[in-house]
């Protein structure tokens, strides 16, 4: 099968990195894996440009767009729609993508199939015209969500009949624990996410002044930072911190703190599972979004916190061990890898509902 992969950006510079195991192939969404498996893959950044046009154009249909999409996303899809022409199955890994596809596909454009991955765009209730805009090209594909909290909230706000959830993973062969008995020490959040919470990590880092915390994020944490705490500047399209760097700082934490904002959108995953998997303990905010269904328990897989509250994850981060390789198990016995992940992405790229006993 001919499966052409679209990303928002970043994807191509890192491609033959990740061809050949230097970097993680995580936020390829199961591209490479595939490739692995025997077919052919395409990827594609959609790279949409700024033009006084498509500004002028998205002012006027400004309430109109479905969620996360933009003019110029539109007019991207349109330049790459060429270079798909020949593809069995698409694969829109971001909404925007999606949608802008879904747009081409509308139009009669694009002739493969669809999936497009959907994440957040749940997380506030719409105005009609947006709404019905996403519904009508939410039609068009098959919705692929990574866990199953947003598919009640799919079907009900934009009567999506079927999705599929696809239970996200990471690249369990780069990310692995460091050498046995090695020291961890301090806190370690990273993430650039919308959803982070970091304003209540700073004031629960202000209640340990004993411990020193490490916080890698484009995001502005302000001026005024306590003394034990350290903003690096990081960001994965850019490889501000090299994924290698990442990972020894993930290897050499004695906690990893995932702070998040209520919502319903499935948030820190990625950053959770790369921590797991090399063996740190999590510590992280429970929300309506949680995507941990019954594979990761607490306290024997992280420690759970709500929301805004800084001296809860004080306490939890007090308390969090020194090392937890219980959550990595548990992680790779579900099968929530990305190795994983491209499997029952295959089966809904072949047409096929997921379920455990037709993956077996």
């Amino acid at each position: 099968m001919k499966i052409a992969f679209v990303y928002a950006g970043g994807r191509e510079v890192r491609l033959e990195g990740a061809r050949s195991g230097k970097v993680p192939t995580d936020f390829f969404y199961g591209a490479l894996e595939l490739e692995r498996l025997g077919h052919t893959i395409s990827v594609h950044d959609l790279n949409p440009r700024p033009s006084l046009f498509t500004d002028l154009l998205q002012s006027g249909l400004n309430g109109r767009l479905p969620p996360k999409t933009r003019v110029r996303d539109i007019a991207a899809a349109l330049r790459l729609n060429r270079s798909l022409c020949d593809s069995d199955v698409v694969v829109a890994t971001s909404s925007g993508a999606a949608f802008s596809l879904g747009f081409l596909k509308w139009l009669g454009l694009l002739k493969s199939d669809l999936l497009g991955i959907h994440c957040g765009i749940v997380n506030c209730e719409h105005s009609p015209r947006p709404r019905r805009a996403a519904a009508t090209l939410l039609k068009t594909m098959r919705t692929v969500l990574f866990a199953d909290n947003e598919a009640s909230e799919m079907r009900r706000q934009f009567e999506v009949e079927e999705s599929w959830p696809l239970w996200f993973g990471v690249d369990e062969s780069y990310w692995f624990p460091g050498a046995p008995g090695r020291s961890r020490s301090g806190v370690l959040a990273v993430g650039n996410d919308g959803r982070r919470d970091y304003k209540t990590l700073v004031a629960a880092a202000a209640m340990l002044p004993e411990t020193s915390f490490t916080i890698v994020t484009r995001a502005s944490l302000g001026d005024d930072l306590p003394r034990n705490v350290t903003h690096l500047l990081g960001d994965w399209k850019t490889e501000a911190i090299t994924d290698e760097a990442l990972r020894e700082l993930y290897r050499s934490a004695a906690c990893v703190a995932v702070p998040l904002k209520e919502s319903a959108q499935p948030s820190g995953q990625s950053v959770a599972m790369q921590a797991m998997m090399c063996g740190a303990p999590v510590v992280m905010t429970r929300t309506a979004g949680w995507w941990g269904a019954d594979v990761l328990r607490t306290p024997a897989h992280l420690i759970a916190v709500p929301p805004g509250a800084p001296a809860a994850l004080a306490a939890a981060l007090r308390i969090a061990s020194q090392s937890c390789f219980e959550a990595r198990e548990a992680l790779i016995e579900a099968d929530w890898t990305i190795k994983g992940f491209a499997r029952r992405l295959e089966m809904v790229a072949f047409g096929k509902r997921f379920s455990p006993e037709n993956e077996e």
